[in-house]
């Protein structure tokens, strides 16, 4: 297949321009590049990220240097990883296992992403 295109009236350009070949079968399967906060964020106004600096969380794989994407405003169940203030600290759990009262505790928000760098051995 062969197309020729007059590109007579602009004298930067040759006056034919050919194309030839077949259009890619792929051509309109293009996908879109990944939007992390697409992906990571259902609420901007109400996310905040939190960096890790402690090694106590490993059983829940979450490791020293990982990064948490933390929702304020997801509903919460009592099987939600969350980050609430213990003594004055941000503390991570699930909901079930918090040591206080519930009414006594103030719960940051739910864990919904944990980001975590490779390390390289």
């Amino acid at each position: 297949m062969s197309i020729l295109i007059d590109k007579s009236k602009n004298p930067h350009y040759s006056n034919f321009i050919m194309i030839t070949g077949f259009p890619s079968p792929a051509q309109g399967y293009e996908q879109k590049g990944i939007d992390f906060n697409n992906i990571l964020i259902k609420h901007p106004s109400a996310t905040v990220v939190m960096r890790i600096e402690s090694s106590s969380y490993i059983g829940m794989g979450i490791y020293n240097g990982d990064i948490l994407v933390i929702d304020r405003a997801k509903k919460i169940n009592s099987n939600s990883l969350v980050v609430y203030e213990s003594e004055g600290r941000f503390v991570l759990g699930r909901v079930y296992s918090i040591k206080k009262t519930l009414e006594d505790t103030i719960i940051t928000g739910a864990i919904t992403h944990v980001i975590h760098t490779v390390k390289e051995v």
